[in-house]
């Protein structure tokens, strides 16, 4: 059985997203591994509101551990904290289980935290990225195992709002499922969804055509072998200049 304190699916990968002219340090607690890029180093900030949502999740979790166990939706109980409510609703978007979005759900609550004391933000668990920026980025995708593995470069736009990006690795043949939302916790749903549906053998244009369906998707991206799928409006390049091929 898990530790009480392993409170969400480790992803023990992320994309590297360079954000100019900001600190780059790291904030652990427990199995909670964050990367963050800010105009400063606000690691006692971040420390505090990791601490802050960690024992809101862990004390819900001991009094419910059904929310931990289950593998789709689940009732959840009046009075639970805002970051169980917040990855309750992401999770009745997709079907997939409330846990797997829990590392998207720390990131965008820390990063909702800093943002005030940074103009330009990002801040990563593992493969779920919260970013506030004022500027176009360039996210490098990961994909280790396939030749793409940071080569794949998805080159945003600056946006009003901040948003989420989250990549996804399903295995059996699928090297990354990266998926564009509007907050890191809804793209770490949306990507596990259609990465299972794809590893469970559902087609490819089913399972796009469900990436379609969803509003809150801004842009899917594929990597299985040679093959590269992007869905949405977005420009995909290749790290060595020009476009994907």
């Amino acid at each position: 059985m898990p530790s009480v304190y392993d409170i969400y699916e480790r992803k023990n990968y992320r994309n590297r997203i360079p954000l100019a002219q900001a600190v780059s340090f790291e904030v652990e607690v427990r199995e909670t591994n964050l990367q963050i890029q800010a105009r400063t180093d606000l690691s006692p900030k971040a420390k505090d509101s990791v601490f802050r949502y960690r024992y809101q999740i862990e004390e819900y979790l001991r009094q419910h551990p059904a929310f931990r166990e289950t593998a789709s939706p689940i009732q959840i109980y009046a009075g639970a904290p805002e970051i169980v409510r917040y990855c309750d609703a992401s999770s009745r978007s997709t079907g997939v289980a409330p846990m797997a979005c829990m590392g998207g759900a720390i990131a965008d609550f820390v990063g909702r935290d800093l943002a005030p004391d940074s103009p330009n933000l990002i801040v990563s668990s593992g493969g779920d990225s919260f970013i506030k920026c004022a500027f176009p980025l360039d996210v490098y995708l990961y994909a280790k195992g396939s030749r793409f593995h940071e080569l794949l470069v998805l080159a945003l736009p600056s946006y009003q709002r901040s948003f989420g990006i989250s990549t996804f690795v399903p295995g059996k043949g699928i090297h990354a499922v990266t998926v564009l939302s509007r907050s890191a916790c809804w793209a770490s749903a949306f990507s596990k969804d259609l990465g299972e549906r794809l590893t469970a053998g559902e087609a490819l244009a089913s399972v796009l055509k469900r990436a379609e369906a969803y509003t809150d998707v801004g842009s899917v991206i594929l990597v299985a072998g040679e093959t590269i799928v992007l869905g949405g409006d977005m420009v995909l390049r290749s790290a060595n200049g020009g476009a994907a091929q």
